[in-house]
């Protein structure tokens, strides 16, 4: 199973991490230089994070985890309208992001309204192309006892955030109301651990169900093969988004069939994943179980 970690470092010897880590069967997820400061998304074989971490030292580096690394996130607000946001959504989009996690953000067409408040088909379809949800809802109790059966009918992990700290409901975190400000208060980024925790602990869940029926192969294995094939064009920003159990492929229409031909070990993409279309961007690979597909070597 591999870990995924950020090296934040100075340029100096840098490239003797990257080798470690090609060394030990690892990937470079992303890699930025600033002048004199390197940051390095990593992703290795998790015994041997200690010898990462002694490389790291002897750089003079920092290795910060990420907990949340290789997932798609979409944050739910009723409305994108002021009485629903922007605080406490942005920050806890942004929040999210540093715990490594893509994050997108939703505003329901039909979320305003205790009684009346609904979720499109369609809506419902993009919330489940993404690995967990987190339902942003306000400070009023009975509002969010009633919203709440909006979550219920998606078939992803979710967790919902709202301003009562005392709401008996599953994967709930309170304190987290509306806002006139950004969260910068150390009790306010306290909360915001505790979200992370919690939306932390219903992804392993989901990841325990996928290791007793494990993919063909890894996401981040595929993504290397298909950027050996398809590098990203100049300038282009995160063409490729893993998923738990596949990934997002941000590419049109005359790359389709291109891409389904790249191999993957002994194997092509079309014979281990399932592709379609996505309602939001791009299109998705689905990557199929071992025991339907069959191993890649």
């Amino acid at each position: 199973m591999y870990k995924i970690m950020m090296f934040e470092g100075g340029v100096y010897k840098y490239t003797e991490l990257k080798e470690l880590i090609e060394d030990i069967g690892g990937l470079i997820l992303q890699e930025s230089i600033m002048q004199t400061e390197t940051m390095l998304h990593l992703a290795f074989p998790g015994e041997e994070e200690r010898e990462i971490r002694n490389k790291v030292k002897e750089l003079g580096g920092k290795l910060h985890d990420l907990p949340l690394a290789g997932t798609e996130i979409m944050i739910v607000v009723p409305s994108l309208g002021k009485h629903h946001s922007v605080n406490p959504l942005c920050d806890i989009a942004e929040f999210l992001r540093r715990k490594g996690a893509i994050t997108n953000v939703m505003g329901l067409a039909r979320g305003v309204g205790k009684r009346i408040a609904q979720m499109t088909a369609q809506e419902k379809e993009i919330i489940e192309e993404c690995d967990a949800a987190v339902f942003v809802f306000g400070d009023f109790k009975e509002c969010i006892e009633e919203k709440v059966k909006l979550c219920e009918i998606i078939e992803i992990p979710y967790m919902v955030v709202g301003g009562p700290p005392d709401l008996e409901l599953e994967h709930y975190v309170g304190g987290i109301g509306r806002k006139t400000d950004r969260m910068r208060r150390k009790g306010e980024i306290d909360k915001l651990e505790e979200m992370t925790v919690e939306l932390g602990e219903i992804l392993a869940e989901k990841m325990m169900e996928m290791e007793e029926d494990p993919l063909a192969a890894s996401p981040l294995f595929i993504k290397e093969m298909i950027e050996m094939i398809m590098p990203p064009k100049a300038g282009e920003e995160l063409p490729l988004v893993i998923h738990l159990d596949g990934l997002r492929v941000k590419i049109g229409e005359e790359d389709e069939e291109r891409i389904m031909d790249i191999e993957v070990g002994e194997k092509k993409l079309s014979e281990i994943c399932e592709m379609k279309k996505s309602l939001y961007e791009g299109y998705l690979l689905k990557i199929l179980p071992e025991a339907v597909s069959g191993g890649v070597f």
